[in-house]
């Protein structure tokens, strides 16, 4: 019984991880542009299907699957789904406004994007790291994480448990920040 509490407990605790990011906020008003093999679009009710070799760029913003839904509301907003192909997760990268070489890149089964709200859902072996240059410094695993450009954090959520590495941060005597 005090073992389930433990591990409930845990659980709870993980799933509520937020780890902060930094989105380029340059990124915001940037048209998404669309790049696959295969397309057809609905210009009547606004969907678009792309099929193979998937690439969506907003900004800084890149996103890469197999196959992609876009839908774009009223507002002019685009929302869009993207699955990766089996065996190569779908993913994402995007450059962190820090003003150093930083990025956050993520990779899951599927991947949607919300560029409204700036947000995106990571599903089905969900991964994200905070990169310095090519260097791994955050790492986090979960069945679903949500990142979140606006808040400038993302958390993740899994049935099992959180995985997480997390780089040490120091600071120098100048006060910078030491990864």
């Amino acid at each position: 019984m005090l073992r389930s509490f433990f591990i409930s407990s845990a659980l709870i605790f993980l799933s509520t991880l937020s780890i902060p990011t930094f989105a380029e906020r340059a990124d915001k008003d940037k048209p998404i542009s669309l790049s696959s093999e295969k397309a057809s679009f609905d210009d009547v009710r606004q969907i678009y299907v792309l099929e193979n070799n998937v690439l969506l760029i907003k900004g800084t913003l890149i996103i890469k699957g197999e196959k992609a839904t876009v839908k774009v509301d009223p507002e002019g907003y685009q929302f869009a789904t993207v699955l990766s192909k089996p065996g190569a997760p779908a993913n994402l990268k995007q450059k962190r406004d820090t003003g150093v070489d930083e990025y956050i890149q993520g990779f899951g089964d599927q991947i949607e994007y919300d560029a409204k709200t700036e947000t995106a859902i990571l599903t089905g072996n969900a991964q994200m790291n905070q990169l310095i240059g090519t260097r791994i410094a955050d790492d986090i695993h979960g069945d679903k994480i949500h990142y979140d450009g606006v808040s400038e954090k993302y958390r993740a959520i899994s049935t099992e448990a959180v995985k997480s590495m997390l780089s040490p941060r120091r600071k120098d005597n100048q006060g910078n920040t030491q990864r």
